[in-house]
């Protein structure tokens, strides 16, 4: 849609966020590959592209043969206002594409304050709002992270909820949806979200009753097949999976500006006020080791001269002190 677009960019504040181009980014061959992923964070491009989520998603699914990823994030209501004036619908940044051409959109929430940022990506994609007015010519909508926990409030808007970590689970969800298309879709959509459900929540496969207070009382499968509860995906062995090795550089100002290496996943401390904390346990640890090669790997490649360590409370780490002292003696009077 680039060249429907690229009139209306000297028309809106910092133009320079749609156009793509990022030292990092992927831009794949559309034909050559089977299955495509959008992947939303439902924020602006400043907010949304530091994201750790997005970022290892990305990598996962773009190292596969086959498989493509691209990202769009929320654009900004002067964008907004013309898109909708000319008819240009939600796009990526790799390629410019919109966004309902792809097999899946998926979407990482962060917090609930996202929901109603996700209604508008889908309303400028041209995607039906809710799910049980989509076809086989729209995407799945598939929601992941920690604000998808508990996925009811918004669940008429989503097809495919993946609880716990997504690493694992955006791969066995692209071989589901790649085995589907080539034995020739059978089913329809309902058929590949069968499919999907033995991997994740698909909420139009249950009925919620409620209690008078609003709380929920029960949720049981309303098809044959469905299984009676879902289970979170929990990566056990971080050194397994050592994402992001080369992020995506920005091209305009965003709000953290670093290379960021997750120490561990996890926590124990049990704060009231912490859901992801409760969420996301067991406690898992990368190694000194791997933290290494990270922080050397992803410094090399994207040339930032700062670097995050990032948990929940990232001193808990058992060996906080000697990653600590070791990245500092490594990097010592370097710029």
């Amino acid at each position: 849609v680039y060249p429907a677009l690229e009139p209306l960019l000297p028309r809106v504040r910092k133009p320079i966020q749609y156009v793509g181009g990022e030292v990092g980014s992927v831009v794949k061959e559309w034909d050559a590959t089977d299955v495509r992923w959008a992947l939303c964070y439902p924020d602006a491009y400043e907010v949304g592209l530091p994201n750790q989520g997005i970022q290892i998603l990305y990598e996962v699914l773009n190292e596969r043969d086959g498989v493509l990823a691209e990202r769009t994030y929320n654009v900004w209501p002067d964008l907004e206002k013309l898109m909708r004036a000319e008819g240009v619908p939600q796009f990526t940044l790799e390629a410019h594409r919109p966004v309902s051409a792809f097999d899946a959109l998926g979407v990482s929430f962060a917090s609930e304050m996202a929901y109603t940022n996700l209604l508008t990506v889908l309303d400028l994609a041209g995607i039906p709002l809710l799910s049980s007015e989509r076809s086989l010519a729209h995407p799945l909508v598939i929601a992941g992270g920690h604000a998808a926990f508990n996925p009811e409030p918004v669940a008429d808007f989503l097809d495919v909820v993946v609880l716990g970590d997504g690493e694992q689970a955006v791969l066995a969800i692209t071989d589901l949806i790649r085995d589907w298309k080539r034995a020739g879709l059978p089913g329809g959509r309902d058929g590949l979200l069968l499919r999907l459900a033995a991997v994740a929540y698909v909420p139009r496969f249950y009925d919620v009753s409620y209690h008078a207070d609003g709380k929920i009382s029960k949720i049981v499968p309303n098809r044959r097949g469905v299984p009676s509860s879902v289970s979170k995906n929990t990566v056990m062995d971080l050194d397994a999976w050592p994402y992001p090795r080369a992020p995506i550089v920005p091209v305009a100002e965003t709000v953290h500006e670093r290379y960021s290496v997750e120490i561990f996943r996890g926590c124990t401390r049990g704060c009231r006020f912490c859901q992801a904390g409760m969420i996301t346990r067991p406690v898992r640890e990368r190694s000194i080791t791997t933290i290494g090669s990270m922080v050397k790997a992803g410094v090399a490649a994207t040339g930032f001269d700062e670097v995050g360590l990032l948990s929940l409370s990232s001193a808990d780490h058992s060996e906080i002190n000697e990653i600590a002292v070791d990245l500092a003696d490594c990097y010592e009077g370097t710029n």
